[in-house]
Parts: C-alpha cells; structure tokens; sequence
C-alpha cells in the first residue's frame, strides 16, 4: 500500500508517486486522472484532512489538479 511516510514532504511523496504511475504506464497499466487524484486525497495524513474534506465536497475531482 502506498502511504505518506512519517515526516516526509509532499514533494517527496509525490515524486514517488510520479515513479510508481510512470512504472505503470511501461507495464501498459494506465488509470485515469481522477484516480490519481482520489489516490492522493486518500493518502494524505490527519493533518490535510480538513483540505481533502474541502476538495471531496467540491465535486470537482475532474478539474483539480495533482
């Protein structure tokens, strides 16, 4: 399972992200942009949790940027 490790930056949780869908990608296993999106809300810690709540309620997952 892919999860924010304890004191690691968002940039750099991120970059490993970036890794694992460019794997993906050469592995012919693609997903949409919105799952990517909805993959890192899921993963975010306690402390963005006020964020995630704000985009989910938006309802804007197709229109947000990572």
């Amino acid at each position: 399972m892919f999860k924010i490790n304890d004191g690691e930056s968002i940039e750099t949780m991120f970059s490993r992200f970036q890794t694992l869908v460019i794997g993906l990608h050469i592995l012919k296993k693609s997903y949409s942009y919105v799952d990517h999106v909805n993959k890192i809300l899921r993963i975010l810690s306690a402390k963005w949790r006020f964020k995630v709540t704000a985009i989910e309620e938006a309802r804007y997952l197709n229109t947000h940027s990572i």
